[in-house]
């Protein structure tokens, strides 16, 4: 495999409970210490684990409802020749609709609501496909 193609995979599967996200935060953190040359590294590595760890509340709160026995599978890509990071997030919970999530007023400052707005702004692409079987999240970062 050529340098310029240079890609790596990393995947986790968590139970879908509070108490694993930190194996998300700390595994993300650990990737994004390798990226050698990254500017703003810690505010960059904040800002993706933090994103990150909101989708998998939600998936958690929304889709599972709370129920933990399911799981969230995570696949991680870096590529650090393209200075880009892609992870995917699926579960098996409820799906709903991405478009209808609007932004919070932030002049009434609702105290939940925020999430999504959050990870929009933090992430350079953020998709979501719902589907019977499984819904699929798509975060990108560029890196540098």
């Amino acid at each position: 495999m050529g340098q310029e193609n240079y890609k790596v995979v990393f995947r986790l599967e968590i139970p879908a409970t509070f108490k694993y996200l930190n194996v998300v935060s700390n595994s993300l953190t650990a990737i994004l210490e390798q990226v050698a040359d990254m500017p703003e590294r810690e505010n960059l590595t904040y800002n993706v684990t933090l994103a990150v760890h909101e989708i998998c509340t939600n998936i958690i709160e929304h889709a599972y409802s709370g129920q933990n026995d399911k799981t969230i599978k995570i696949k991680i890509d870096l590529n650090e020749q393209a200075s880009l990071l892609v992870v995917d997030l699926h579960d098996t919970g409820q799906p709903f609709d991405l478009a209808a999530t609007p932004d919070p007023d932030l002049d009434d400052a609702p105290i939940r609501g925020y999430g999504l707005f959050l990870v929009r702004q933090l992430m350079d692409e953020v998709t979501y496909v719902p589907g019977n079987n499984e819904n699929h999240w798509r975060l990108k970062k560029e890196l540098l």
